[in-house]
């Protein structure tokens, strides 16, 4: 991978994962240690390091939009940031 789809994979997990309030950062944090547990040995360190950034983003965007009842229109804006 390269330096510049590196940037460009974190800066889209930034704004996937923009806003994400501290009540949400524990669970989320869980959340992204449960996915990354099972391939943590096989992958080199900084691909784990995005995929883990990338779970807690998501996850605790996720509860975040839960908690304002806005689910589904933000997964809808989302989408269209990976298109």
């Amino acid at each position: 991978m390269t330096d510049k789809q590196k940037q460009e994979l974190r800066e889209l997990v930034s704004r996937l994962g923009g806003g994400v309030r501290d009540a949400h950062y524990a669970t989320a944090h869980e959340a992204a240690l449960s996915f990354c547990s099972g391939v943590s040995s096989m992958i080199p360190v900084e691909l784990h390091d995005l995929m883990h950034e990338s779970a807690l983003a998501g996850y605790a965007a996720e509860l975040n939009d839960l908690e304002a009842a806005k689910l589904d229109d933000r997964d809808r804006e989302r989408s269209n940031l990976l298109q």
